[in-house]
């Protein structure tokens, strides 16, 4: 996965005004490389402190209009707030197929660590990807 510093930095700001909940987005782009982010409203009622639900409808927006640009959806990004950038068992449980899962932590509020990974394809765990970062 690439991405740009600027679109890095844009990543940490939303999740870190979603503190102590977590927030989340979309990742937008071609060939690997994030060129766009959406934010996305947590919707998740029960637990948003430590668990993300994108509503499906706004989802399904998000991918139209980026289709219609000619861009395709590359992954998902959201914070943890106060734990480690690694997946949990939630996200290894929800996790989408050939995606980027950009996991952020953000303790006391700040972004901390940034670690991406891709779900393999039996869905048996996560490996960690390779970020590549450009000015």
């Amino acid at each position: 996965m690439k991405l740009s510093q600027q679109l890095l930095h844009q990543i940490h700001r939303h999740l870190e005004s979603g503190y102590p909940n977590e927030a989340c987005g979309v990742m937008l782009g071609k060939g690997g490389v994030i060129t766009e982010i959406v934010s996305a409203d947590n919707k998740r009622t029960d637990s948003a402190r430590n668990r993300y639900l994108i509503d499906p409808l706004a989802y399904m927006k998000i991918e139209r209009d980026a289709d219609k640009r000619g861009m395709d959806v590359l992954g998902i990004y959201h914070s943890h707030p106060d734990v480690a950038a690694r997946p949990s068992q939630f996200d290894l449980d929800h996790a989408w197929p050939n995606f980027s899962h950009l996991i952020v932590s953000v303790v006391q509020g700040k972004a901390v660590e940034s670690n991406s990974w891709r779900l393999r394809d039996d869905r048996s765990a996560f490996d960690q990807e390779a970020v590549e970062i450009s000015e």
